[in-house]
């Protein structure tokens, strides 16, 4: 289940990349609003962080 999990979420950040770079690339003659891309950068914040998270030595620790 955590394996599928890490495969989701890397798959939500490479798609949210791919769309960032493919409006940074269009520049002015992009769609896309403001929230969206804050929306996409989000994404890749968060999905790094949990990366980070389920790194730790500690993750499996419950503290109840």
């Amino acid at each position: 289940m955590a394996q599928y999990q890490q495969s989701l979420r890397s798959k939500v950040v490479r798609e949210a990349k791919l769309k960032l770079s493919v409006h940074r690339e269009q520049g002015v003659k992009s769609n896309m609003s403001i929230y969206e891309v804050a929306e996409l950068m989000d994404k890749i914040r968060k999905g790094s962080e949990a990366e980070e998270k389920e790194q730790s030595i500690f993750f499996s620790v419950n503290l109840n």
